[in-house]
């Protein structure tokens, strides 16, 4: 059995505003694993994405950025998100069946624009530095996102249910993940046995 210990540094900002800019931190230029939130009005942070990366941080969080503002990921109301609420303003065009709403996206642009710099205002980054084949960080970040959608609310309020991640089978060997993070986020779990 293998085990792995990440410890989630953060909250970093898409922008310069509250919190340091991602795109300023050394921790940038690594990969790993990374988690989106949101500020919960009661306190700590819930997870709104998942995701691991074997280029930088920064890189993946670029091409993010640049799918949320063209509409291809979906965009949160931000006063409901920060209450645990999820009112989803555009779903994004990634599904099947929403790949041709480019026009619709288009003509709601100016009304869409200030709420996505709001998201992006109110959106909080964690960060993982983690060296390891692909698949073992697909495993990790699989395990982490089945653990948080069978959380009870608020932890599992805003985390997208039909995003798919991916479970390596050719992975045969248990992992024991450690999971560290100095703010509270709610659902993550401090170990995982996979």
């Amino acid at each position: 059995m293998k085990k792995y210990i990440l410890k989630f540094k953060g909250p970093f900002s898409f922008i310069r505003h509250t919190h340091p800019c991602i795109f300023e931190q050394d921790i940038a230029q690594d990969s790993g694993i990374y988690i989106w939130t949101i500020p919960y009005c009661q306190g700590g942070y819930i997870i709104t994405y998942i995701g691991e990366t074997g280029v930088s941080f920064y890189k993946r969080t670029k091409e993010r950025f640049i799918q949320l503002i063209g509409g291809n990921y979906r965009i949160l109301d931000s006063d409901s998100a920060l209450k645990g609420e999820l009112k989803e303003l555009w779903r994004g065009m990634w599904r099947k069946g929403t790949r041709d709403k480019m026009p619709e996206y288009f003509e709601k642009l100016i009304e869409f624009a200030p709420k996505i710099v709001r998201l992006l205002k109110t959106q909080q980054i964690f960060l993982a530095s983690f060296e390891a084949e692909r698949n073992i960080r697909r495993k990790i970040e699989w395990a982490i996102a089945e653990h948080i959608k069978n959380q009870p609310l608020p932890a599992s309020s805003l985390f997208p249910r039909d995003v798919r991640y991916y479970m390596p089978k050719d992975i045969k060997e248990s992992l024991t993940v450690i999971l560290e993070c100095q703010s509270n986020i709610y659902g993550l779990p401090k170990k995982l046995n996979i």
